[in-house]
């Protein structure tokens, strides 16, 4: 919507109706915020070449060549030469010669070890960064679907390599979502759903399988919802008006099935996130530290506040702060629960652009109130660039939509006045 203003369908009639707040670091962030959700976007070409570390290629190219002087061209001590001549390239702006080089590194290594090897993994990645920083995102994304192929298809043994890449390949997945790759993203976003659902229902019942994985693909599947929310827009039904199927055949060939899927989805998402959440705690209690538990209990709070549940999140941060005041753990207490903190933050919308100089549109500085309830009052902006002021009114449109996570002192939400902050405009 313009300047960022969305529809987040709060009449929605579903299970349980809720109020959503706005993408926070889709359009703006933070100034010297990131997150690992995204993967970093390089600018293309010249733009990347003097960049630091680039060094000098001459003792790759030695190595290399002794190697295959001595060991002939598909030596198993090729791979590594051949990968950080590929990181020389890359470095230099020369992604054309860095790609030839990672897939030659790839290629020796399945010769001597097989085509599953574990040793392939860092080139691989590697090849990938080299993809994405061209730009050319339908190879990068035709890539990621041959490692996901490779480690496993998300089929078991569910080793730590085999999540891994299905991890890596869920992250790809929503970044190409947030990238806006395909016309259409229901079905990537359908797809990405149910695999992460059906990877869920399978770990959770293999005991061989670390709590931790199981815990990070239900933080991916949380991920999954935040960006369903925002991204996909249901049809609104009317209370008290039951839909009606199709009179005819043709009609049930023109209904979007993934659509229709997705609304099921996004109905009850609250209580999908949440339920995921609070499984994650109980499976937790036992082992998990006091910080640990503590950081579940926290983006429970943040899941909660973000639909605007305050009395929900309310309990979850006390149990935060019951949880590391016991621990003695002030300096984190008071990093979580210290100041008022932009939702969500976890970087499920923000995302770098393919290409971009780095550049932000503007920045704008910005002092305002937040609520003891996370809402923003008395704003006042400033942009950097006189000319951009316009900018300001977006962005002040845009912190009202923006739900916070309110600062707790002494185990109670209370407000915040005059928070000054620097914010960068993306979008």
């Amino acid at each position: 919507a313009e300047d960022g203003i969305r529809d987040n369908g709060a009449g929605l009639v579903g299970s349980e109706m809720c109020i959503r707040d706005s993408a926070y670091g889709e359009t703006f962030v933070r100034v010297g915020q990131s997150w690992t959700d995204a993967g970093a976007i390089q600018p293309r070409g010249d733009a990347a070449a003097g960049s630091e570390g680039a060094g000098d290629d001459s003792l790759y190219q030695r190595q290399v060549a002794e190697l295959e002087q001595r060991d002939g061209p598909y030596s198993d001590a090729l791979a590594e030469p051949l990968a950080g001549l590929g990181r020389y390239y890359q470095n230099s702006g020369d992604m054309e010669q860095a790609l030839r080089l990672y897939q030659r590194a790839l290629h020796v290594v399945r010769v001597n070890e097989g085509l599953y090897s574990e040793r392939q993994i860092p080139i691989l990645r590697e090849l990938l960064d080299a993809y994405r920083a061209t730009g050319e995102m339908e190879l990068l994304d035709n890539r990621y679907d041959y490692y996901f192929r490779l480690y496993g298809n998300g089929r078991p043994p569910y080793t730590d390599v085999r999540l891994r890449a299905a991890l890596g390949y869920l992250r790809w997945q929503r970044e190409a979502v947030r990238l806006g790759i395909d016309e259409d993203s229901n079905r990537r976003m359908l797809a990405l759903y149910l695999l992460n659902d059906e990877l869920l229902s399978e770990v959770a019942a293999d005991s061989t399988v670390p709590l931790a994985l199981y815990r990070d693909l239900v933080q991916s599947q949380v991920h999954n919802l935040y960006l369903l929310e925002d991204r996909f827009a249901p049809a609104l039904q009317k209370v008290g008006v039951a839909p009606s199927a199709p009179a005819f055949a043709s009609e049930w060939d023109q209904e979007d099935f993934h659509k229709k899927r997705l609304e099921t989805i996004q109905r009850d998402s609250l209580s999908r996130g949440s339920d995921l959440l609070r499984d994650l705690i109980e499976r937790s209690a036992a082992t998990a530290g006091s910080d640990e538990l503590a950081r579940l209990h926290l983006e429970l709070g943040d899941w909660y506040q973000w639909h605007g549940k305050d009395e929900r999140a309310a309990q979850q941060y006390q149990q935060v702060v019951q949880l590391l005041s016991k621990s003695h753990q002030s300096e984190l207490l008071q990093r979580w629960l210290g100041q008022p903190v932009e939702l969500p933050d976890n970087g499920a919308f923000w995302q770098p652009r393919p290409g971009a100089s780095g550049e932000p549109l503007a920045v704008v500085s910005v002092r305002y109130d937040v609520s003891a309830t996370g809402r923003v009052s008395n704003l006042e902006a400033v942009a950097s660039d006189s000319e951009k002021a316009s900018l300001t009114s977006r962005l002040k449109r845009q912190l009202r939509q923006t739900r916070f996570r309110p600062r707790w002192i002494s185990g109670v939400a209370e407000s915040a006045a005059q928070i000054q902050r620097d914010y960068a405009l993306i979008d």
